[in-house]
């Protein structure tokens, strides 16, 4: 009972340890800080476009007082008219900044007239609608209709788009498609941020510790699994903390933003999407960051310097990018069978399912089968993982670390620097169960990643 109690204890100092040091340094601010940034740069941007496109354009109407009047009655046309005497006149108070632009007519033509340096946008779509409904009512008065007549003839067809979905009906046609498409694409870009920072930092703190040989002095207190889960431990905590801050502040920040127009945008492409999404998104995402950074501490086990573990890391930053390409395609043509079986295979599936759920074209049970899936995966991983781990962190070996990877896999012996691990028998070194699991699962993914990049 004292040993595992013991090795638990260490196992969470460890953990507290990379969590103190990394929460206490500018790099994982920045790295929490950054979205708001870039939120803040957009909505900075947002309001300098808006305030030119949003304001109200003058226009002036050459000679025509009646055109005039019955164009400043329609409320959908957002502009303000004034008359003018000559076209010469329009354009001089045109050159001088006076108004936006200036209406003519030519033998029933229209034409609006705009100046390149004026910044407010005049609606092209709104004038021809109320000039095509003055056309339509001089027309209708030479025929002899009524005013009943007309308004029966300007008044438009009822039609409602309507989508079936894996959870019912929703409304909305191709606007809500477009909508769902970007919350699938927003999904997958997360997800896929938030592996390769946090396996990033985990790559980091292996590197480090065996490019300064104190790995040495680690393992003579601790063991080797002690190490290889606190480190784990510590950077999800990590992760819970980012997530954490982005729940509370966005909880904070809603009641005084729910007003604006961008927050209404995004409120209506989530009306199709419910609590049931939101918890499966973090679920996803940590298990889907758990399995990578298992992933990246036994590559990263492997290096001899800090300098190799980009390059170490770098085979897992491909297979991220199929989920992660994959859940923008998938987003866009969702019926593609090859896309719909990749969201099933484990390291795939957090940012490809994630995308396919997101849009409702994938079924809770099927979400909900991935993200189960993912988790065995993970947990073969870590358990694969021990061995290779306990073997190479302190091995220095002048081999490919794809090389020594592959071998690790096979249980061969890796040619080393220095190599502190002792003489094992054919026994321990024959092939275990969960090695071949993992060979199979490394296999699969190959097959699949040159099937889909192919």
């Amino acid at each position: 009972m004292e040993e595992p109690y013991k090795m638990k204890h260490q196992t969470w100092l460890v953990a507290k340890n990379i969590y103190r040091s990394r929460i206490k340094g500018a790099g994982f601010w920045a790295l929490v800080v950054s979205p708001f940034l870039l939120a803040a740069v957009y909505l900075i941007i947002g309001l300098i476009v808006s305030s030119g496109v949003n304001a109200t354009p003058q226009i002036a109407v050459v000679n025509e007082p009646a055109l005039r009047q019955v164009l400043q009655a329609d409320k959908n046309l957002k502009v303000d008219l004034t008359d003018v005497s000559d076209e010469a006149s329009a354009k001089t108070k045109l050159t001088d900044g006076k108004i936006d632009g200036y209406l003519t007519i030519n033998s029933g033509a229209y034409t609006i007239v705009t100046s390149s340096k004026t910044a407010v946008k005049v609606d092209q779509t709104a004038f021809q609608s109320a000039l095509t409904e003055i056309k339509i009512s001089q027309t209708a008065k030479n025929l002899g209709l009524s005013a009943a007549d007309v308004q029966s003839l300007l008044t438009p067809a009822s039609l409602q788009m309507q989508t079936q979905t894996t959870t019912g009906k929703t409304s909305g046609g191709d606007d809500r498609a477009g909508a769902n498409i970007a919350v699938g694409t927003i999904a997958s870009v997360l997800i896929f941020v938030l592996l390769m920072m946090y396996v990033g930092i985990i790559g980091q703190e292996i590197g480090n510790e065996k490019s300064s040989r104190i790995m040495e002095t680690l393992l003579a207190a601790t063991s080797s699994n002690v190490q290889y889960y606190g480190k784990i431990i510590g950077v999800i905590l990590l992760a819970l903390t980012q997530i954490a801050i982005y729940v509370v502040g966005f909880s904070i920040a809603y009641p005084f933003i729910k007003t604006q127009d961008a927050v209404k945008q995004i409120q209506s492409m989530l009306s199709g999407i419910d609590v049931g999404f939101g918890i499966y998104l973090i679920l996803m995402a940590l298990v889907g960051i758990l399995g990578y950074l298992f992933l990246a501490s036994i590559v990263a086990s492997l290096v001899n310097e800090q300098a190799q573990v980009q390059q170490a890391t770098q085979p897992i930053a491909f297979l991220s990018m199929i989920g992660y390409i994959g859940g923008i395609a998938g987003a866009a043509v969702p019926g593609n069978l090859v896309l719909k079986i990749l969201s099933f295979v484990p390291f795939v599936s957090p940012t490809l399912m994630t995308s396919r759920f997101a849009i409702q074209y994938s079924t809770t049970a099927e979400a909900w089968t991935a993200l189960g899936l993912q988790l065995i995966a993970t947990i073969l991983v870590a358990k694969a993982g021990e061995k290779i781990y306990a073997r190479n962190v302190l091995s220095y070996s002048d081999e490919k670390i794809m090389t020594q990877l592959f071998k690790n896999i096979r249980g061969k012996e890796i040619k080393s620097q220095k190599n502190t691990t002792k003489n094992q028998t054919w026994k321990q070194r024959k092939l275990q169960p969960r090695r071949i699991i993992l060979a199979i699962v490394i296999i699969i993914l190959i097959i699949l990643f040159k099937f889909f990049f192919k």
